[in-house]
């Protein structure tokens, strides 16, 4: 019988009191942040960024936020120096502002590439636009209307086509992400980061909301750690599930309550998943 996710929170409190250290990393959009109209628009709210300051700050944990953002903007948006930083879907990583992995320079130039032939492939449909990253683009189509989308979807598929071997693409939210296929991925990026917290035991949580989330979620089960879903578009591999941000906050003031309060190591009883 599977522990809840409550005892999970009890269990990395009680893991850290042993001399484990605690990885803890999470998506951003959907995650941190609601799905919002536009990407522009996701703003990391004081009182989210003040627990992961606080967690940031705490010995023996590790933070770090991933995403399908360049990282360049994820940094801005975070704001803590002392995170590691995941953007492009695992194609770049960083401890703050210090590289750990960087792109090779032929992705932004096959990136380039397939914007040109994806741009093309968009202009008949009204409100779907590419945002293009220096290694990696997204497809957004949320303000397209309904009855076009399936054919959106047909033509950035046949867009795509001449060079599927060489980009992953990853369906999410009203959006269609395409990265160079490098082996990198969020999976990766996460057993990166345990790897560089290194130490005799380390103990990884993770929590993502959509498809590009599923490879990260695998590899903190497969570590030992916790996989968490966020909302209703969460992955499979995910072993629990929160409804949404406003869930994932509260996650974290329990666990910062916890670690203040590690003697009792127990969420309080008026905590609602």
């Amino acid at each position: 019988m599977s522990r809840s996710l409550r005892a999970e929170l009890a269990r990395l409190v009680d893991a850290r009191r042993r001399g484990t250290r605690l990885v803890l990393l999470f998506d951003y959009d959907g995650t941190l942040v609601p799905i919002v109209e536009h990407p522009s628009l996701a703003a990391l709210s004081a009182d989210t960024q003040h627990q992961l300051e606080q967690l940031a700050l705490t010995p023996s944990i590790a933070i770090g936020v991933l995403s399908g953002r360049a990282i360049d903007d994820l940094r801005d948006r975070v704001g803590i120096e002392d995170a590691y930083y995941v953007g492009t879907s695992g194609l770049e990583l960083s401890y703050g502002s210090s590289p750990i992995v960087e792109p090779e320079p032929a992705s932004a130039a096959l990136v380039a590439a397939v914007a040109m032939t994806l741009r093309r492939a968009l202009a008949g449909y009204v409100g779907a636009w590419l945002e293009q990253k220096p290694f990696g683009m997204t497809v957004h189509y949320r303000r397209v209307c309904p009855n076009q989308i399936e054919a959106l979807q047909a033509a950035v598929a046949g867009a795509l086509a001449s060079s599927s071997s060489a980009v992953r693409v990853v369906r999410g939210a009203m959006a269609i992400e395409i990265v160079p296929d490098v082996g990198l991925t969020k999976g990766t990026a996460l057993r990166m980061i345990v790897e560089h917290v290194g130490g005799a035991a380390v103990l990884p949580l993770y929590a993502g909301d959509d498809a590009n989330d599923a490879e990260a979620l695998v590899a903190a089960a497969d570590l030992g750690g916790i996989a968490i879903g966020v909302g209703p578009r969460a992955p499979s591999p995910a072993q629990y599930h929160l409804p949404g941000a406003s869930s994932v906050g509260s996650l974290v003031e329990a666990l910062l309550d916890m670690l203040g309060d590690s003697a009792t190591a127990e969420p309080p009883s008026s905590l609602k998943w």
